[in-house]
């Protein structure tokens, strides 16, 4: 499922975490970092294109962003419930 093999697309799950928890800006970021361009990280966090050796290390640059993301989505989402439970008691 979340392995990245090269000349293969991303498996549909791992997309969809892709575009639901990085940014444009995040994109900017790992084509900075590593020099991957924006078009070819767009291309394969669509399944538009394939993994490479080439890309590889942006795809896994871009899916660390996206964990850390979902991480402080998640505790955001943990403080926001803590927060409304002491209005609903």
């Amino acid at each position: 499922m979340g392995n990245l093999e090269t000349g293969k697309t991303i498996s549909a799950e791992v997309s969809y975490y892709l575009k639901k928890f990085t940014t444009a800006q995040d994109i900017a970021d790992v084509n900075t970092e590593t020099g991957v361009s924006v078009s070819t990280l767009n291309y394969v966090k669509r399944r538009a294109g394939n993994i490479s050796d080439d890309n590889k290390k942006g795809i896994i640059s871009l899916a660390k962003k996206a964990f850390l993301n979902a991480e402080a989505k998640r505790k955001e989402a943990l403080k926001c419930k803590k927060e409304l439970s002491l209005i609903l008691q």
